[in-house]
């Protein structure tokens, strides 16, 4: 029974072959590098919120001790330093409670 394809199997296979090879970049490296994008900026700002949260902690120590005057001098000195742990782990707390399953 003749053809009117005049195409070759090896040319059909080639098509077969470069069709395969397209679907399977479109279905894994395009979601990929949109998966890099939303891990860069998730990353950059975890840094930046962490280096905020930190200077922000320290901020509120300093202002203990300088609000505090000689109220925390002696064997209350710790007290600046519990106001700066209670402030971090809130934000901890807080931070956790609003983690979701993440969606790319």
């Amino acid at each position: 029974m003749p053809t009117d394809d005049k195409r070759t199997s090896r040319d059909r296979d080639g098509e077969l072959f470069d069709l395969v090879v397209a679907y399977a970049r479109q279905e894994t490296v395009e979601p990929l590098r949109g998966a890099g994008r939303w891990v860069a900026v998730g990353l950059v700002s975890m840094a930046l919120m962490s280096v905020g949260m930190v200077l922000f902690a320290l901020g509120l120590l300093r202002a203990v001790q300088d609000i505090g005057g000689t109220t925390f001098d002696g064997t209350w000195s710790f007290v600046p330093y519990v106001f700066g742990v209670v402030f971090a782990s809130v934000i901890v707390v807080v931070a956790i409670s609003q983690i979701k399953r993440p969606r790319l």
